[in-house]
């Protein structure tokens, strides 16, 4: 009987091992990557997983070993932990560790912008997990992962199914940690419903599921953990009362506030302390408070100017904020220095970003031809065997048979023209895939030179809104009585006229504006740029006057100004010289 129930137990033990919502050490793997503390989460991959005698350990523990080097960015680690974990996976022929195999390459996927590869992936590990009993902790993984993809991808309308499923796994795992993060994904997925539709019950909801993320951050274990859940809801919360209550920046400032007494002096939580800077910062100017305004980005700009870990768009918001500050106080050579930077910055992140995708697209493709050899080399292995039974057999019939030494040759033949036909194909796919590849990287800068033009559709759209506002300003100061809906309506018509002056602009190739830099006797100012592009686009004295409400005789200033910039005489038309320009 005793020696009944201890097999019994071991059993028992065993199934819950395999079940991921009783796996304490794989739950607690993915809270020290959460909490990004690596050290810890290399340590417990090493003890309890890979140096375990269990097969389906040793898959779970290189699946989060390839998710602990894509924190420390060694792509080629990554992939070989998941060939690791592949090579157990397709000995053991095991469905569960198929599953983990497709959430590891689903990751993988995501990261190389493989949409097809990772829904397959995500589809695949849902469709695998959905047949086992307790295993909410990985599908609520899975149908976040796909979510997050629908976020980023505007194509894709259907977000609210995923969100809220994996929020109910979140639930049925009862892992605090994950049940947190789900419901501030419910209360995101409504913030944004609000800024889509502005119907304020979409706020109710928003504010509804960040309490009840909240309610579960002091039920979780670790103190990182719970540290970084707490920083999330903060900064989660003090965008949602700013639409909770306009204008009243008093309240996201105590948010913030507690945000750096949180991650002040952790280099951990770096670049969440510069974007809370400047969300400060952010919030200060709003008040009119500029001096604090110009404070904060200055601490927020320091914080992240030498860090290699902080996102590029981020450094781009700060400089961003610190130039127009400068610019509106008139410190213009401030303005530009910042300026320059974030010009700088933008050219050095998109070449590294061109060569690690280059880099990782280099080694998935490695990694595919490789697994390719490999099949090819089964297969061979198992023509040889068929080669020397087939030969064996020969040997014996020839004694008895001698007629059937022609078809044995008829069968080498064939044979030799299979794997001649194979190694044509081979070389084909080779070819096809260098010629998708190029196909990528042409589509890269082509998104590159969108950027560009967006970028000066936006900047020409701000100065517009920020010349009605100064003259809005100046109308309220001069007169004791005005006009609003009447000013309203105008500024409404203005906006109609310069969306199609936008949508012109649009389509100008961005070379535009780098030739006349290069034509001009001295820099050109972002003014002198937007009256070359209204030129350009053949907009009269009158029209640019009315798009940029300025008076007719200060346009006829600038133009007169700009021609003596380019070095033309009274018997040169400006407006033919800009159009005629080569680009």
């Amino acid at each position: 009987m005793k020696k009944f129930s201890l097999l019994f137990i071991l059993l028992i033990t065993g199934r819950l091992i395999g079940q991921s919502d009783f796996d304490q050490d794989q739950q607690l793997v993915y809270t020290y990557l959460y909490s990004k503390e690596i050290k810890k989460a290399k340590n417990l991959i090493d003890r309890k997983f890979l140096n375990s005698e269990d097969d389906s350990r040793r898959v779970i523990g290189y699946i989060y070993l390839s998710d602990y080097y894509s924190f420390v960015e060694n792509e080629e680690e990554k992939v070989r932990a998941l060939e690791n974990a592949k090579k157990i996976a397709s000995v053991n022929k095991n469905s569960r560790d198929e599953g983990y195999l497709q959430l590891g390459y689903a990751r993988y996927y995501e990261g190389l912008a493989k949409n097809e590869l990772f829904i397959k992936s995500i589809n695949e590990g849902i469709k695998i997990f959905s047949k086992y009993p307790n295993e909410n902790f990985i599908l609520a993984q899975f149908y976040f992962l796909r979510y997050k993809y629908k976020t980023k991808n505007f194509l894709e309308k259907d977000t609210r199914f995923d969100c809220f499923k994996a929020n109910e796994f979140a639930l049925k795992s009862k892992n605090n940690l994950l049940i947190n993060f789900t419901y501030s994904n419910i209360g995101f997925y409504y913030k944004k419903k609000f800024n889509e539709t502005q119907n304020r019950k979409y706020l109710d909801s928003a504010n509804t599921n960040y309490l009840k993320s909240y309610s579960y951050i002091n039920l979780i274990k670790n103190p990182e953990a719970r540290k970084r859940s707490l920083v999330v809801r903060y900064l989660n919360y003090g965008s949602l009362v700013s639409s909770l209550f306009p204008n009243n920046y008093q309240k996201t400032l105590e948010l913030y506030k507690k945000v750096i007494q949180l991650t002040q002096n952790d280099d951990n939580y770096r670049e969440v302390t510069s974007m809370t800077y400047n969300n400060i910062g952010s919030d200060y100017e709003n008040l009119g408070q500029e001096d604090l305004a110009e404070k904060n980005y200055l601490i927020s700009y320091n914080l992240s100017k030498d860090d290699n870990t902080i996102l590029t768009q981020n450094k781009l918001i700060i400089l961003d904020n610190l130039s127009r500050i400068y610019e509106q106080n008139g410190q213009f050579d401030k303005a530009l220095n910042y300026q320059r930077e974030a010009k700088d910055l933008i050219k050095n992140e998109s070449e590294k970003q061109f060569n690690n995708n280059t880099k990782a697209q280099e080694i998935f493709y490695q990694t595919e031809y490789k697994n390719k050899q490999i099949e090819e080399l089964k297969r061979r292995q198992r023509l040889y065997l068929v080669i020397i039974v087939l030969s064996v057999f020969g040997i014996f019939s020839l004694i008895y048979f001698l007629y059937n030494r022609s078809k044995l040759h008829i069968n080498k033949t064939a044979l030799l023209e299979a794997e001649k036909n194979s190694a044509e194909l081979t070389l084909q796919l080779e070819k096809e895939e260098k010629h998708r590849l190029e196909t990528e990287q042409k589509l890269a800068i082509l998104q590159q030179e969108q950027l560009q033009k967006q970028a000066m559709v936006t900047s020409l759209q701000l100065d517009h809104k920020n010349t009605f506002i100064n003259e809005l300003k100046e109308k309220i100061k001069q007169q004791k009585e005005i006009n609003l809906d009447k000013i309203l309506k105008e500024e409404q018509l203005a906006d109609n006229n310069f969306n199609g002056i936008q949508q012109i602009i649009q389509d100008v190739h961005p070379n535009f504006f780098k030739r006349l830099q290069e034509l001009s006797k001295t820099r050109l100012t972002n003014l002198d740029l937007k009256y070359a592009a209204y030129i350009y686009i053949n907009m009269d004295n009158l029209q640019i006057a009315n798009t940029l409400k300025a008076d007719p005789n200060t346009v006829r200033k600038t133009k007169y100004r700009l021609k003596q910039k380019f070095g033309l005489t009274k018997e040169n038309d400006l407006q033919d010289f800009i159009q005629s320009i080569e680009l």
